[in-house]
């Protein structure tokens, strides 16, 4: 194993510890708001977090397993509301976002360094080998987090 990957798998392990600390767990008007149409509530960003890893993972063992796979993207919007996130509790939300990160930072500690140059075909953004799928998924985490707080703020300034 390669230093990035257990730097990877380390930053992975405390994405689950930043939204815990961003989350305003004592106010749930706070965490339910939504800043402005087709906006997501802080919830539903953490929601938004669980899908992502969940897909990530995933896309990278089929890059693993098979010759070039087809990387299909989501509807983002749509996996959110399907999965009643808005009225999800957070600490339930909050377990299921730390088993993720710990799914996809076991996947990326136990890969071969070799691996890391294997590719897939993402819909959007064309060829991506594992590596970059690792680095997408870890360098989405401030932009999310911020996304997180800002809706919080915008309930807070009600």
């Amino acid at each position: 194993m390669e230093a990035e990957q257990v730097q990877w798998a380390s930053q992975l392990r405390e994405i689950p510890i930043r939204f815990r600390q961003a989350l305003r767990t004592e106010d749930d008007r706070a965490i339910r708001h939504r800043p402005a149409m087709g906006e997501w509530s802080a919830i539903e960003v953490l929601g938004h977090m669980i899908d992502k890893m969940a897909l990530w993972s995933s896309r990278i063992e089929r890059i693993w397993q098979e010759e070039r796979p087809s990387l299909p993207g989501y509807d983002q919007d749509a996996a959110v509301r399907d999965q009643g996130y808005q009225q999800a509790d957070p600490a339930v939300l909050c377990e299921h976002l730390e088993h993720q990160c710990e799914r996809f930072a076991a996947l990326v500690a136990a890969l071969p360094a070799s691996a890391l140059r294997r590719e897939g075909v993402h819909g959007v953004f064309g060829p991506m080998t594992i590596r970059q799928c690792v680095q997408a998924a870890v360098e989405s985490v401030l932009e999310h987090v911020a996304q997180l707080c800002a809706a919080q703020e915008a309930a807070l300034a009600l």
